[in-house]
């Protein structure tokens, strides 16, 4: 990471404000591979001096970026980068009082050309080669929901079926290991939708139950997007949560 400071201790009318400035610098450092996930950062001393800014400043953009889910904040230990974690929800048991077991397996790892509403949140034209991932997410044993992740190809050139298994199918784990990217999803959008004939299979039941459907757009630290992703799970005996 650059260690140049930021203009001094003074913005210029206009320009990014610096605590935005010193959280684009640690973005650039996380992605460059300079702090791995779990491990700590500098403290906001250190920082401050690296970046010739105040310590408020620095705990300006660190709190920025804790509030995105990249850092996590501890009292008396310090701020530390976040676990990378699969961001597909959770499902849970009405009246459980332990989480449930949950696992992801692949189904397919293929490429495939944009329709209308991928290519929109891609930001890509329409019929631009994509890689579509799709999975089947599994809750106590049992068929829950099955998730389709649409990426461009041209971006993640050499992702396949292996390098998804060798990160236990979290994609989130191999944007960030094979290809240095965090990635933070949008609000998701939800809608009714319907098991297909495909869907009825993976999920054990009748074709044409009601499924509720999970659309939303996930993007890297710069603001750009990098995923298109629909889950459509059953509602039969979980309660699902983001």
């Amino acid at each position: 990471m650059s260690s140049a400071p930021l203009r001094g201790a003074t913005e210029l009318p206009g320009r990014q404000p610096l605590y935005s400035q010193v959280r684009d610098r640690i973005v650039l450092a996380i992605e460059q591979g300079e702090w791995d996930a779990g491990e700590a950062l500098p403290s906001e001393f250190e920082l401050a001096d690296r970046f010739g800014v105040s310590q408020g400043t620095v705990r300006k953009g660190l709190d920025s970026l804790a509030a995105e889910g990249v850092l996590i904040r501890r009292q008396g230990m310090g701020t530390f980068i976040a676990e990378v974690a699969d961001d597909w929800g959770k499902a849970e048991l009405p009246g459980a009082t332990r989480p449930l077991d949950t696992s992801l397996e692949l189904l397919a790892c293929a490429r495939s050309n944009a329709g209308e509403e991928a290519a929109e949140a891609l930001r890509l034209r329409r019929g631009a080669i994509l890689l579509a991932v799709k999975r089947l997410v599994r809750v106590a044993g049992e068929p829950f929901a099955v998730i389709e992740n649409f990426v461009a190809a041209e971006r993640f050139e050499g992702l396949d079926a292996r390098r998804i298994k060798q990160a236990n199918c979290n994609l989130r784990t191999v944007w960030w290991r094979e290809f240095g990217l965090r990635v933070i999803s949008a609000p998701p959008q939800f809608r009714a939708g319907m098991a297909g004939r495909e869907e009825a299979r993976l999920l054990g039941v009748e074709a044409d139950r009601p499924l509720l459907e999970v659309a939303r757009t996930a993007g890297g630290l710069d603001g750009e997007p990098v995923e298109w992703s629909v889950l459509r799970c059953r509602t039969d005996h979980y309660v699902y949560r983001v």
